[in-house]
């Protein structure tokens, strides 16, 4: 769904040079304002009066200057909007947040996000509308709120914006980008994205131009579904990396322009697995400008290889099954799906509480998979009372809607508007770690953290505690903190004596704490025009009754205060600073402190960090209290529990453990003959330690009873959540079983005595996927086991879908041949047989492989293993030599290694061909 470009366009910059969207002349430029509490000057009675005013006329200079002084004003002390809808008979009931980015390096960088709500819009009263602007680059603030005031100008200036609301707003686009480029902002190499959505009577106009994006809520019977309204203009889109390819643009991630992964691959993971290293626009022979997105207003350097600011317009018919819309910045859906964030949104009567429940969980989200955090807007717009008899407005002769599914129209050039099909998708959001979190992860593990509890200047009394623990139960931002982050919270609190017209905060400073109201009383104050010297008009009390709470806003970024708080009564405040917060969240208090759990549990040691990372997630605690029986012998462990304070006692009968993967039972102090003579025995577990650890092999110990020494908090790992992230574990590693003296049991004889028949017919469905090894472009190697059975082999399977759309069909069958040819080579694995389904097809390979020589180089290897490696490479060559094939693609990527530790070569794909030797 890309531009529909002119034939003349093809090859050359796709930027709109033959629009006329020239300023009217004679026109003195007005200031747009925002919705925003720093230059209102109006009430409530005085807005109606203008409305009913300016209703009467269709100048739109009238309406351009009616939008300085009426949109830009407070949120009622609701912290919502409501405005009436005449020609519909509903209301849309709106309201937004917007928080500046935490990155480590540049604390004081400033929100470059920016957004607009105007309602109404113009001299329409059935006119309203609402923006969002991500700015990005050094000048990346300036150019969002350039954009964000002349969108709003140059379509209300506009001679068809009555009468062609798509027409006005490509239109719009386009100006606004032709006019920061003769601007004085540098936009070389910085713009913005921009989303925006007018509501006009029941019909919705969605604009845009980047990765930003809006989603409307349908209600289909029981459920309420995400509709996209947009689609990201980024290169993962094969339309828009295909269309700046044209126009001279390299797209590459950043592993790959740096040389670090072969850039003739372009099929790139999906957009909710690219660890954060997505595929970026460059010029022909620089690294710049390296943008993520295909479409902007500004950037005049990637305008050059077919960044354009041509929106993609949607068009779409409200009805009554359509309860609210979100416009929000990609700082919100690099995490969150379109699904999950109209899922959150249905949960709140309030669009105020749904806007701060989506920023708190997209910041939470920022910090486990980053070591930042984007800027992060939303508007979340409600719409009430609408019914379908009121729906129904013809938009123009040449559009038809068709509810449920919007429509877009897209302009280009000249061109006349083209309506085409819209296919219905919710897009996924990213769910992998970046490196550099990983990295940090890593490092945290090995080094511990840098951020330290302070320690509590006033110990706190029971009620106290239990004061400041009603007031954050249910608040946004601690929700979902885990027992031992809300303690260390809790402790953080410090006590703040205050006196009677004390000033705790003050309006257009900044601050860096949340405060919880102890005791006294205390107003919230604000004055909306300082110049004109107004008197403070009261919005709201705080009180302790009130479990009153503020400054939450202060604890993501610093931000001017909208308001001031004044101390009525003398009184106590607790006090959390920004810095301690951030430490919770990222520290060894929260997902930390599970990872190293977790990897002390010896089962779980090898798996990496990204899976231990999701693991965590899925862990649970639980408190138990002194004697109390956690498992007992009528009942199985739930999972695998793992001590985090206190001390457990474990009573078993040694007559029924046989499991081999049952150590934890085992103390190391006991002696083999002590065991032997008991047939009960009895162990103490400390903090630290863990059991239960069999659950996740699907195996039972019968007769075992745990109960409690003293307060116990467990922290939780059911089978099923470790399979739902990890996969079924039906075995321990070749590792631990040899390095306990036991039989291999992937053994070669295993697979040998696999008879040529079931061979023969062997389908994919047969085969159990245990886990990923090594991905490529197309294909994936993996472990994979024979249902019913303790058979496992290892497995490339080829996506059907991604080699038609590399046009890789002759590439793959080659590999596959070849390999077959060389059955008898030691260092390539034998290939048992080969299958497919409508999905894949693969080919069985007759070696159990362990892992990618990749994976070993993390850490530097000693002398004695690095000789090995390189004697084990060295002897591969030499295989490949002596059966006349010249393999020139050795890289640490392509070789792996088996469970006998030995090196395989596993990639026989197009760029690293090997060449067959000719003799003579």
């Amino acid at each position: 769904m890309g531009c529909v470009y002119s034939r003349a366009c093809i090859g050359e910059i796709c930027a709109p040079r033959n629009v006329d969207v020239k300023e009217p002349k004679n026109v003195k430029p007005a200031e747009i304002a925002v919705f925003s509490p720093a230059s209102s000057n109006g009430e409530d009675g005085e807005i109606r009066d203008q409305l009913n005013q300016l209703s009467l006329s269709r100048d739109n200079e009238i309406g351009i200057r009616r939008l300085s002084r009426v949109s830009a004003q407070f949120l009622p002390p609701d912290g919502s909007r409501v405005v009436k809808v005449p020609s519909g008979n509903y209301e849309l009931r709106c309201s937004f947040l917007s928080q500046r980015g935490y990155y480590p390096d540049a604390l004081d960088k400033a929100n470059q996000d920016s957004l607009c709500i105007h309602t109404p819009f113009g001299t329409s009263p059935d006119d309203h509308f609402f923006g969002v602007f991500d700015g990005h680059g050094e000048y990346g603030a300036q150019c969002s709120q350039f954009a964000k005031n002349k969108i709003c100008e140059n379509l209300l200036r506009n001679s068809k914006f009555h009468l062609d609301a798509v027409e006005a707003c490509h239109a719009a686009f386009l100006m606004t980008n032709s006019q920061l480029h003769t601007d004085a902002i540098d936009d070389s190499m910085s713009g913005t994205t921009a989303i925006t959505i007018l509501v006009r009577g029941t019909t919705l106009y969605v604009a845009n131009s980047g990765d930003s994006r809006a989603v409307i809520a349908e209600r289909r019977g029981n459920e309420v579904v995400a509709v996209d309204l947009s689609i990201d203009q980024t290169p993962f889109r094969p339309d828009e990396s295909e269309r700046v390819k044209l126009c001279g643009a390299r797209v590459l991630t950043l592993d790959q322009i740096e040389g670090l992964k072969n850039p003739d691959v372009q099929c790139w993971d999906t957009e909710e697995g690219d660890d954060g290293d997505p595929p970026r626009l460059w010029v022909q022979n620089g690294m710049y400008p390296g943008t993520a997105f295909t479409r902007s207003i500004g950037d005049s350097v990637a305008e050059t290889i077919g960044v354009v600011a041509n929106p993609e317009i949607v068009v779409l018919e409200l009805t009554s099954d359509h309860p609210f819309f979100v416009i929000a910045s990609d700082g919100v859906f690099e995490f969150l799906s379109s699904q999950t964030v109209v899922d959150m949104v249905a949960k709140y009567k309030d669009p105020r509480d749904a806007c701060a429940a989506i920023v708190a969980e997209s910041y939470r989200l920022w910090l486990q998979y980053e070591t930042r955090t984007d800027d992060i807007t939303v508007i979340v717009v409600q719409v009430n009372g609408l019914t379908n008899v009121a729906v129904g407005q013809s938009i123009s002769s040449n559009v038809v809607l068709r509810p449920p599914l919007p429509q877009v129209v897209e302009l280009s050039g000249s061109e006349s508007p083209s309506v085409m099909s819209w296919n219905s998708r919710i897009q996924r959001a990213r769910q992998d770690i970046s490196r550099a979190r990983l990295r940090a992860i890593e490092s945290s593990l090995e080094n511990g953290q840098i951020w330290v509890p302070p320690s509590p200047a006033h110990r706190k009394t029971w009620e106290e505690e239990a004061q400041i623990e009603r007031v954050l139960h249910d608040h946004f931002l601690f929700r979902k903190l885990t027992d031992s982050q809300c303690q260390v919270l809790l402790d953080c609190m410090q006590r703040v004596e205050v006196q009677v017209g004390d000033i705790v905060v003050k309006q257009g400073g900044e601050c860096d704490s949340f405060y919880v109201v102890g005791s006294g009383e205390f107003e919230v104050l604000a004055t909306q025009d300082e110049k004109n010297g107004e008197t403070p008009r009261v919005l709201q009390h705080y009180t302790a009754d009130k479990l009153s709470s503020f400054g939450e806003l202060a604890l993501m970024y610093n931000k001017p205060l909208q308001a001031s708080v004044r101390a009525v009564t003398n009184g106590i405040l607790w006090e959390l600073k920004r810095e301690d917060f951030r430490g919770i969240l990222v520290s060894e208090f929260s997902n930390l402190s599970s990872l190293k759990l977790l990897r002390s549990v010896d089962l779980l040691s090898r798996l990496t960090i990204l899976q231990l990372s999701h693991i965590a997630d899925m862990v649970s605690e639980v408190p138990f209290s002194d004697g109390q029986t956690i498992v007992n012998e009528k009942q199985e462990p739930l999972g695998l529990y793992i001590i985090q304070k206190g001390v457990v006692k474990i009573t078993f009968d040694m007559d029924f453990v046989k499991s081999e993967n049952a150590s934890s039972l085992l103390c190391e102090n006991q002696k083999q003959d002590d065991i032997q003579n008991k047939k009960s025995i009895t162990v103490e577990k400390s903090e630290g330690s863990y059991f239960g650890e069999w659950t996740l092999l699907g195996e039972h110990v019968a007769s075992l009873s745990v109960i409690s020494v003293g307060d116990v908090v467990c922290a939780i790992l059911t089978k099923e959540k470790f399979d739902s992230v990890v996969g079924p574990l039906a075995k321990l590693s070749q590792d631990d079983l040899r390095a306990k003296g036991h039989q291999t049991i992937l053994s070669s004889e295993s697979v040998h005595s696999f008879d040529t028949l079931t061979l023969e017919r062997l389908q994919l469905a047969d085969l159990e996927w245990q886990t990923c090894l090594y991905s490529t472009d197309c294909s994936e190697i993996g472990l994979v086991r024979l249902r019913d059975s303790d058979k496992m082999f290892s497995l490339k399977r080829f996506s059907k879908q991604k080699i038609k759309m590399l046009g890789k069909e002759a590439q793959v069958l080659n590999e596959k041949n070849l390999l077959k040819q060389m059955n008898t080579v030691a260092s390539v694995p034998q290939v048992l047989c080969t299958c497919a389904d409508e999905i894949h097809a693969g080919i069985v390979l007759d070696t159990c492989l362990a892992c990618s020589v990749v994976a070993i180089l993390n850490n530097p290897l000693d002398e004695e293993s690095t000789r090995f490696c390189a004697a084990s490479v060295v002897i591969a060559l030499e295989d490949l030599h002596n059966n006349g094939i010249l393999y020139r693609g050795v890289s640490p990527d392509v070789l792996m290694l088996d469970q006998t530790g030995h090196i395989q070569v596993r990639e026989f794909e197009p760029w690293n061909q090997p060449l067959m030797l000719v003799s003579g």
